[in-house]
């Protein structure tokens, strides 16, 4: 079983991003180690790990050019602001 990841994207003024591309990078993964989602309505990218890594491997989050992170993936839920 994998990591449940949530990722949260909210514009400049804190109001959430719809339709946005968001990838995760999982750090150490060379095949498979990208995962791509698009934001909901209320801003949310939901993602599943093909496997479940130690709590401690670290994950960089990447939205419209920017990089947020890095972050461990033991984490499970990521709010990132745009500028």
């Amino acid at each position: 079983m994998g990591h449940a990841l949530d990722v949260q994207v909210l514009d400049e003024d804190g109001r959430p991003v719809k339709g946005a591309k968001v990838v995760v990078d999982i750090e150490g993964i060379w095949k498979g180690g990208t995962l791509e989602e698009y934001t909901d309505d209320d801003g949310h990218a939901e993602f599943m790990t093909a496997t479940d890594y130690e709590s401690s491997r670290e994950l960089t989050i990447r939205v419209r050019g920017q990089s947020f992170g890095p972050y461990d993936i033991g984490g499970g839920a990521y709010t990132v602001q745009l500028d």
